[in-house]
């Protein structure tokens, strides 16, 4: 059984290392969010400047 636990790929997160049953663990995945969130709504603060709008 010892074996079987040693082939088996222990899961972790590809972020930050740490074990994780996902790709990218939960606080990761927040974290993520959150600077894509503040990065939108710079981006909508500044206007699009394909259409004249500041």
């Amino acid at each position: 059984m010892e074996e079987k636990k040693k082939k088996e790929k222990e899961h972790v997160c590809s972020i930050c290392g740490k074990p994780s049953e996902t790709v990218i663990c939960h606080a990761c995945e927040d974290k993520i969010r959150g600077e894509a969130l503040e990065k939108k709504k710079e981006v909508e603060k500044a206007g699009r400047t394909d259409t004249g709008r500041r």
